[in-house]
């Protein structure tokens, strides 16, 4: 299989190389970067799939590879996608896949009427505790979920290059919630099969350094079912060191409540773990449950999980089995997200119309 990395000025681009040279399938990788000095900036001993290099993107797409991972900047995107898929060449975006809700939604138009495959990389849905979870709830174990909980602190603006285009609205589109949150979001949608039909969302840009995009924010959400979620987002973390692929950077907690339990996991759980309370059983006692997921080690951008979910992704392309991610999912997020800027700006509950 020949694939194709088209970006290299990403925070993940190397994340996605070492996926490709974690799952055996893919013989060949092309890169594309608009720069000039692609060889100096590759390790070529290490990524040795890599067979072809330019900075002319037409010449990647004559190679036509069975998909491409755009890893770019978020104003870049859409003009790629939109390339590559009339080139019928199937796309894997990274998220938010756009800078804006009137390009996702653009995108999102163009591609169902083509033949291509167009997923997002919302890889959290293939962790474990994702699945466990949204089985748990499925089942009735804990009950009816009332509300949901959710924070995710990671290391401060300081130790992520304020310069980097990130932070830099016109390029980004958004701060912390457009770039992280969007994740928990997802998780929130998928994981309880139930849509966000109002936001109210504060933000704010604390650091010295001079972005224009928030570094924090919180958010109340009710959903179409009548539960109630909170997430609360922000780059803080000072002592937990510097840059995108560090486990220790996070701190996150999840937590589902129901009228008759919770289930809670974090990223502080060593081994991957989740911790469930019911008071539904044969005794009718207060249960408690830790579920430890083990998994193998892999290079793969997120490890194992981000493996699990590349591979999914090649077989919705080979037509095997169904997308944990499409282009939808990207849509329905950017608008949640454009809803919640709304909602920071008035100041008031901002509702979501259904798309």
């Amino acid at each position: 299989m020949k694939v194709a990395l088209i970006g290299l000025n990403h925070p993940h681009s190397l994340l996605h190389l070492n996926s490709f040279h974690a799952i055996q399938d893919i013989k060949e990788v092309f890169v594309w970067d608009e720069t000039n000095d692609l060889g100096d900036s590759l390790d070529l001993k290490k990524y040795n799939k890599i067979s072809y290099i330019s900075n002319n993107i037409q010449e990647i797409i004559d190679k036509a590879p069975f998909f491409a991972i755009t890893a770019l900047r978020h104003d870049l995107i859409m003009n790629v996608c939109i390339l590559l898929i009339d080139h019928k060449i199937n796309v894997l975006a990274e998220k938010p896949a756009g800078l804006n809700l009137e390009e996702i939604k653009f995108l999102y138009n163009y591609s169902e009427v083509r033949s291509n495959k167009f997923g997002v990389c919302y890889i959290n849905r293939a962790d474990p505790r994702t699945k466990k979870t949204k089985e748990i709830i499925k089942e009735g174990i804990c009950g009816k979920i009332l509300t949901i909980e959710m924070r995710m602190l990671t290391t401060s603006v300081d130790n992520r290059d304020p310069t980097h285009w990130l932070f830099k609205k016109k390029y980004s589109g958004g701060g912390i919630l457009n770039w992280l949150g969007c994740h928990f979001i997802d998780l929130i949608r998928y994981i309880l099969d139930d849509e966000i039909i109002s936001v109210y969302a504060e933000i704010e840009t604390y650091t010295l350094n001079k972005i224009d995009v928030e570094d924090a924010s919180t958010l109340i959400f009710r959903l179409k079912n009548g539960k109630i979620a909170t997430l609360q987002l922000s780059y803080i973390l000072k002592l937990s060191g510097s840059g995108y692929n560090n486990k220790s950077g996070y701190d996150t907690y999840v937590s589902f409540n129901g009228d008759q339990g919770r289930i809670i996991w974090s990223s502080n759980q060593e081994p991957l773990s989740i911790y469930v309370e019911s008071n539904l059983g044969n005794n009718k006692n207060y249960q408690k449950n830790k579920h430890t997921f083990t998994l193998k080690n892999s290079i793969a951008y997120g490890g194992c999980i981000g493996e699990i979910f590349l591979n999914n992704y090649i077989q919705w392309c080979l037509e095997k089995e169904e997308s944990l991610t499409t282009i939808y999912d990207a849509l329905i997020n950017s608008q949640i997200i454009e809803c919640a800027y709304k909602s920071a700006e008035k100041g008031e509950k901002v509702y979501i119309n259904t798309l």
